[in-house]
């Protein structure tokens, strides 16, 4: 028997989930931002779902109504992206989601206040929600969606993510991993000072070692890389090929690995993008 989390789930997804999904996929038509378009949102949706049911099963309350909360904003949360990179993305994914509600006709749920107000709070982790001492017992749509955030930046996925933002707002080769590390480090921390490390699913703790490995390996190589713009090796060489060809030749991710192959890639660039493309391609509806 279906417990109730899994019904009211079910019920969200069937209501909302392809409307929704079609949507982000059509405003990123003409955006090249692998790392943040709709299969994003999809994996954050994905991660909320585990989370809500670790949640539910330690006693915390739940509703019908968060459920479908955390669907929608999980799929509004980083759309501004199509028009800014920047820090208003949020704001800006917070007025789409009130444009598509108009302009759809869809009545707007329940608590549409709190769902507009965690689409565009999401990206501000100084904010309150991490010093709310009921975010564990009683959490709300953005201490769940931003957390399926976090988390969504951990491991390979997170790795190219990280890379494509940064280099996107110009972040030079020699500052990229520190930025990144300092960035995945307070992330982390946040989580488990907040509490909220309880609502975790096994695995993510060895994505993050994965990622905070990856970077320091990064940082190392850097140091005695001469001319690092044209490495093609190690660490230092996937993001170069995520660089160039991929940001310059809009290449996406999951076929960054057949090019890397065809060139004939040093083994672990080759073997960074295959595991890239084989988690990329779990999740798709």
């Amino acid at each position: 028997m279906d417990l109730p989390i899994e019904i009211w789930i079910g019920q969200a997804e069937g209501n909302w989930l392809s409307a929704l999904y079609s949507h982000a996929k059509k405003l990123y038509e003409n955006t090249f931002l692998p790392s943040h378009d709709h299969t994003h949102h999809l994996r954050v949706w994905n991660i909320s779902k585990q989370l809500m049911k670790e949640i539910a099963s330690s006693g915390s309350f739940l509703t019908p109504e968060l459920v479908e909360g955390v669907l929608i904003a999980s799929f509004f949360h980083d759309l501004g992206m199509v028009e800014s990179i920047r820090e208003d993305h949020g704001r800006l994914g917070r007025l789409l989601c009130q444009s598509w509600f108009s302009e759809s006709g869809q009545v707007p749920p329940a608590g549409f206040a709190g769902i507009l107000e965690a689409i565009e709070m999401h990206d501000r982790k100084q904010a309150r929600i991490y010093q709310d001492p009921e975010m564990v017992s009683s959490p709300g749509i953005l201490a769940i969606l931003s957390v399926a955030d976090d988390l969504e930046a951990m491991g390979v996925i997170g790795i190219y993510r990280y890379a494509e933002i940064y280099l996107l707002r110009d972040i030079p080769l020699k500052d990229l991993g520190h930025r990144i590390l300092v960035n995945a480090e307070h992330r982390f921390s946040r989580l488990h000072a907040s509490g909220t490390a309880s609502w975790i699913p096994g695995g993510y703790s060895q994505q993050y070692d994965e990622l905070i490995h990856f970077y320091h390996l990064f940082n190392s190589q850097l140091q005695t890389a001469d001319q690092a713009g044209e490495v093609l090796e190690g660490p230092v060489g996937v993001i170069n090929y995520i660089r160039n060809p991929g940001l310059t030749r809009k290449i996406r991710p999951e076929d960054l690995c057949s090019l890397a192959l065809e060139e004939g890639a040093e083994p672990a660039v080759s073997d960074f993008f295959n595991k890239l493309k084989h988690e990329l391609e779990k999740e798709r509806l």
